[in-house]
């Protein structure tokens, strides 16, 4: 049962009442598995990310995991099934602790899809996603690898300690092995990230987050 304590926690009065007194909040621990594609076909919700991370992974026939996107706060999850489209076989894992508001499809069908104010915000939030997906990949061409690796080990980080297959951070950030190695030895090197494992690090959070892209955008914001 959803709370009063939890709509004003959660702004769920963003929404229909009908909405959230008819949905479900549903916590989760990192590693977690939110939802799979093969789960939303079945369950038919919509999941709104109230609190915490996670990201998007793809996952081909033969096993081979693939890091599409981090999700935050206010990111809805589901949303493609939402307006009809069909997509590849996807897990949207917790990275730490996350709450989720859940609304089934029977719910979204009654009271979102003819929602004009809620189509106007819904459609605001996919142009943006877009619009951050292309910003994205300007990124690459705007910071040094480092910036960009440092980034990615804060989104990925969980308790200041990040590990991710060699082969995944390549393939998202688009970097050969030898260079994401020597990069990584950079870090350590220099003090940013300690090694305590194959694949695995311990983030030195004050210092990492002075190399990352949202710091340096920050500091070019101030100078302006």
């Amino acid at each position: 049962m959803i709370t009063s304590t939890m709509i004003d926690q959660y702004n769920l009065k963003s929404l229909p009442a009908d909405v959230y007194k008819n949905s479900k909040i549903h916590y989760f621990k990192n590693g977690d598995i939110i939802t799979s594609s093969e789960e939303n076909q079945t369950q038919k919700r919509l999941l709104l990310l109230l609190q915490g991370r996670a990201k998007v992974i793809f996952l081909s026939n033969d096993g081979e995991s693939t890091l599409l996107e981090f999700l935050n706060r206010n990111d809805w999850i589901g949303e493609l099934e939402l307006v009809g489209v069909t997509t590849s076989y996807k897990q949207v894992v917790s990275l730490g602790s996350s709450v989720c508001l859940a609304i089934p499809q029977a719910i979204v069908t009654k009271y979102l899809i003819n929602d004009v104010a809620f189509l106007q915000q819904f459609n605001h939030y996919l142009a943006n996603k877009i619009i951050k997906r292309t910003d994205l990949m300007l990124t690459a061409k705007a910071y040094s690898f480092k910036e960009r690796l440092a980034t990615f080990m804060l989104n990925d980080a969980y308790n200041s300690e990040y590990s991710e297959p060699h082969r995944l951070v390549m393939e998202y950030l688009g970097i050969s092995y030898r260079h994401l190695l020597y990069t990584y030895n950079q870090l350590v090197d220099e003090g940013f990230i300690d090694k305590i494992g194959r694949n695995k690090y311990k983030l030195n959070m004050q210092r990492i987050e002075s190399l990352s892209i949202t710091a340096t955008t920050s500091d070019h914001a101030e100078l302006q």
